[in-house]
C-alpha cells in the first residue's frame, strides 16, 4: 500500500484542483482519495507531498515506439534492434508519460511487447497499438522518409495497390491482435519536395475504413493538408493525424469541415510540436507553423474534439518530452492549462477508448500518476517540474 498525503489532486476531468488530499494507493489501483480522513494502518510507503501536485498519468496519442529522434537509426525499429523498446519507455516514464497509442511499428511484436506489458513483465507505458501502416505501393512513409527499407516494408507497412485485398490484410492486422487501423492520404515526398508518390485514393480510404469498422476497430488517419481531411473524415475516420504537414499549401479550415467533424465526433490528433520542429525557414518548403497555430485554435473554439499527440520518436520530437511540448503549443492555441491537462488524460483516454481504466485520478483506476512541484493548472510549464511518477501502483521516476 502507498499512501501520498498533503496534496493538490488535479483529477484530469477538469474540476479545480481539491487540496490537503490524500491518495491511496493498494497494487495497482487507486482505492481511496479524500481529506480531512486518517489513512490506514499499515501502509508500505507514506510521502508527505507537502503540497505538491498530483495528476493523472499524461497519454500520448501518437508515438512510434519503435523509432527514434536521431537520423542515425532506421526510421522504425524492431524489439531485436531496440533492446525491447528500452529507451523509449524509459525516457516516457521519466516525463511522466504511462499511456500511448503506437501509431505505427513492426507487428505482430508491438502487439506481444503490448500483452507482455499488461502482464507486469516490463517496465513500460501501457501501449495502445495500430502496428503496420497502410499505404499505397510507392508511397508515405516507406518510400520517403523510411528509403524503401526492405525490413520496414515487410515489418511494418501494409503496402496497397489496385490489386490489394484490403479485407484479407486488415482481418490479418486484426487477428494479428491490433488496436487501431492506421492509413495515409500523403502525396508529397518531403524529402524531394515538391515532387509527388502515389496516394491511396479517396475510394481506397472510404474502403480502409469501412473494413475497420467492420471488424470493430477504430480508424487513424494520417493527412498532409485540408483537402486531406475533409476526405477522411467524410470516409468516417475515428481520428485524423496532423491537420497539415511542413510544405502544406491548403491549410484553411473552413465552417463546413468544421460542422463535419462535430457532427461525427471525429478527434483531431493536431502534432504541433513535430511540425514546428520540422520547420526549415532556409529550406524550399512553405512554413506552416503560425498557421498551424491559428486553424488549431479556430478549431479549439469550435468545439472540435482534440487528441494530444506528438509524433514523437521521430527525428527532432523525443519521446516523453515532446507530450509536455505539445501541452505548451495547445495553450498557445487557447486551451486553457487545464482544459489542456484534461485533453491529455481522460480526453486522451476516451479517445483510445480506455476511459473507464487510465486518464483520471478517481477510485478504481489504475494508478498511474505524475507528482509535480507547481501548479500545472495556472502554468502549464510546470508539468515538466517531475518529482514522482507512478506507474500501476510503483514508483518508476523518484525525483524527490
Amino acid at each position: 500500500m502507498l499512501i501520498l498525503k498533503n496534496a493538490n489532486v488535479i483529477d484530469g476531468a477538469g474540476s479545480p484542483p481539491l487540496s490537503n488530499a490524500t491518495v491511496i494507493v493498494n497494487g495497482c489501483r487507486i482505492v481511496d482519495i479524500g481529506v480531512d480522513f486518517d489513512p490506514p494502518i499499515g501502509a508500505d510507503i507514506i510521502i508527505d507531498l507537502k503540497g505538491k501536485y498530483i495528476l493523472p498519468g499524461f497519454i500520448d496519442a501518437h508515438v512510434h515506439f519503435g523509432g527514434a529522434d536521431t537520423f542515425d537509426y532506421p526510421g522504425v525499429g524492431n524489439r531485436h534492434e531496440t533492446y525491447d523498446y528500452s529507451s523509449a519507455r524509459s525516457e516516457a516514464l521519466k516525463w511522466g508519460l504511462t499511456s500511448i497509442r503506437s501509431a505505427g511499428d513492426y507487428t505482430p511484436e508491438i502487439f506481444h511487447f503490448r500483452d507482455e506489458v499488461n502482464e507486469g513483465r516490463h517496465i513500460s507505458p501501457r501501449i495502445i497499438a495500430a502496428g503496420r501502416m497502410i499505404q499505397a505501393r510507392g508511397g508515405h512513409p516507406l518510400d520517403t522518409v523510411f528509403g524503401s527499407n526492405e525490413n520496414i516494408a515487410a515489418g511494418a507497412c501494409v503496402l496497397v495497390d489496385e490489386q490489394t485485398d484490403l479485407d484479407a490484410e486488415i482481418k490479418k492486422l486484426v487477428d494479428e491482435g491490433t488496436d487501431w487501423i492506421k492509413a495515409f492520404i500523403s502525396e508529397v515526398n518531403k524529402l524531394n519536395y515538391p515532387a509527388p508518390v502515389p496516394r491511396l485514393s479517396t475510394e481506397r480510404v472510404a474502403q480502409i475504413v469501412k473494413l475497420a469498422h467492420k471488424y470493430g476497430k477504430p480508424c487513424m488517419i494520417h493527412v498532409d493538408n485540408t483537402r486531406h481531411m475533409r476526405e477522411a473524415a467524410e470516409a468516417g475516420a475515428d481520428s485524423i493525424e496532423h491537420v497539415f504537414a511542413v510544405g502544406a499549401t491548403e491549410t484553411e479550415i473552413d465552417d463546413s469541415l468544421i460542422e463535419l467533424l462535430i457532427k461525427k465526433q471525429i478527434y483531431i490528433v493536431p502534432t504541433i510540436f513535430s511540425i514546428k520542429a520540422h520547420e526549415n525557414p532556409e529550406g524550399n518548403m512553405p512554413l506552416v507553423y503560425e498557421k498551424l497555430i491559428q486553424q488549431v485554435g479556430k478549431l479549439i473554439q469550435s468545439g472540435v474534439k482534440i487528441g494530444v499527440g506528438t509524433d514523437s520518436s521521430i527525428p527532432f520530437v523525443p519521446i516523453g518530452r515532446g507530450i509536455h511540448e505539445e501541452l505548451s503549443e495547445l495553450v498557445k492555441c487557447g486551451m486553457t492549462p487545464m482544459d489542456a491537462i484534461t485533453a491529455a488524460t481522460s480526453g486522451n483516454a476516451k479517445l483510445l477508448r480506455k476511459e473507464n481504466e487510465i486518464g483520471l485520478v478517481r477510485k478504481d483506476y489504475f494508478a498511474d500518476l505524475v507528482v509535480v512541484d507547481g501548479n500545472p493548472a495556472s502554468d502549464i510549464s510546470q508539468t515538466k517540474n517531475i518529482d514522482l511518477v507512478i506507474m500501476n501502483g510503483r514508483i518508476v521516476t523518484d525525483n524527490i
